[in-house]
């Protein structure tokens, strides 16, 4: 499957040998991070991918044709602080993650155009291990793809908790898990 992959793309995949990079962005409130695990900084779309060096990897993304949530662990090793910081300190459930799979000219390290998207998703809770004798730290990200709102209800909960929160004062619900009554709307 080609991914509406561009001719230089295509040609570069056909050589005997290719340069191959991926490309990743989490975006967080403050601001997105871009980060490579390409030898050197990488220019793509008005962004600078970060040659981190400390770049662990991913586990292997899979593709079916049914509509299944799917999951990854992007996994960082040696992290800088400000990362960490990151990480600790801002909301990251729910904010995207894209990987891209891009090439590099074997001859000039330069970035051979249109990188393609192989993961979109969502982050979920990282995990942030630590080594003290040996001053190291790590980071591990687990992420879903964007089916995982595909499962998700919409809407509210019809209770006294959740009317609190929209409509502090309201008392509307205060009683509503006192009623067993199953109401049925329309006609049968």
């Amino acid at each position: 499957m080609d991914r509406s992959a561009s001719a230089s793309v295509i040609t570069e995949l056909g050589n005997d040998q290719n340069f191959p990079v991926h490309l990743m962005s989490f975006h967080f409130d403050s601001g997105t991070v871009y980060i490579t695990d390409g030898i050197k900084d990488i220019e793509y779309d008005s962004n600078t991918y970060v040659a981190f060096g400390h770049f662990i990897g991913f586990d292997d993304i899979e593709e079916t044709h049914e509509l299944v949530v799917s999951s990854l662990s992007v996994a960082l090793s040696g992290v800088d602080k400000s990362y960490i910081a990151k990480f600790l300190s801002e909301p990251c459930i729910d904010r995207q993650v894209k990987i891209y799979k891009a090439f590099l000219n074997i001859n000039t390290e330069a970035l051979i155009a249109d990188p393609i998207l192989i993961f979109d998703g969502r982050m979920d809770t990282p995990v942030i291990a630590e080594n003290p004798d040996g001053g190291t730290s790590s980071v591990s990200v687990s992420c879903t793809n964007a089916w995982v709102d595909f499962e998700r209800r919409p809407g509210r909960k019809t209770n006294h908790e959740e009317q609190q929160i929209w409509f502090s004062g309201d008392k509307g619900f205060e009683f509503a898990s006192e009623i067993m009554k199953e109401v049925k709307w329309g006609r049968e």
